[in-house]
């Protein structure tokens, strides 16, 4: 398995006409992975009916958003783990921050140590560049 990747020109953020551009590479993504196409994966590996499968998945997720709007981390073991966290906006007074100043609310997920060691071995291949019409 390869992560595919091709360049894409950035110009320089906040400047009229771009400014200076840049090469970056940037990912190629496939098709997402939906539950229904992951719940057969799983039955052909003959671990569990899908109906199982999405039954626990439900309840799985019922459960993270429950600890997660209550503020709480939620550890996953050799998958990593799943944090509540918020954006605010600065107040000159500590008496002055409230509710309002928060912007968002997001979860954060963070890769275990086994995960990101996983992670880590990945492939690139670069795609050809449409521009030029070459592969590289």
């Amino acid at each position: 398995m390869s992560v595919k990747f091709r360049t894409q020109a950035k110009g320089q953020p906040g400047v009229v006409g771009g400014g200076d551009i840049k090469y970056y590479a940037t990912i190629v993504r496939g098709d997402k992975a939906d539950v229904r196409s992951i719940m057969e994966e799983i039955f052909e590996l003959n671990i569990a009916h899908p109906g199982v499968v999405l039954s626990v998945l439900e309840g799985f997720l019922s459960r993270v958003n429950y600890h997660l709007i209550n503020g709480r981390a939620i550890e996953l073991g050799q998958l990593g783990s799943f944090y509540p966290s918020i954006s605010s906006t600065a107040s000159e007074l500590s008496d002055e921050v409230n509710a309002t100043n928060i912007q968002k609310f997001k979860v954060v997920f963070r890769p275990s140590k086994l995960l990101r060691k996983r992670m880590s071995r990945v492939e690139f291949i670069k795609l050809a560049d449409e521009s030029s019409g070459a592969t590289n």
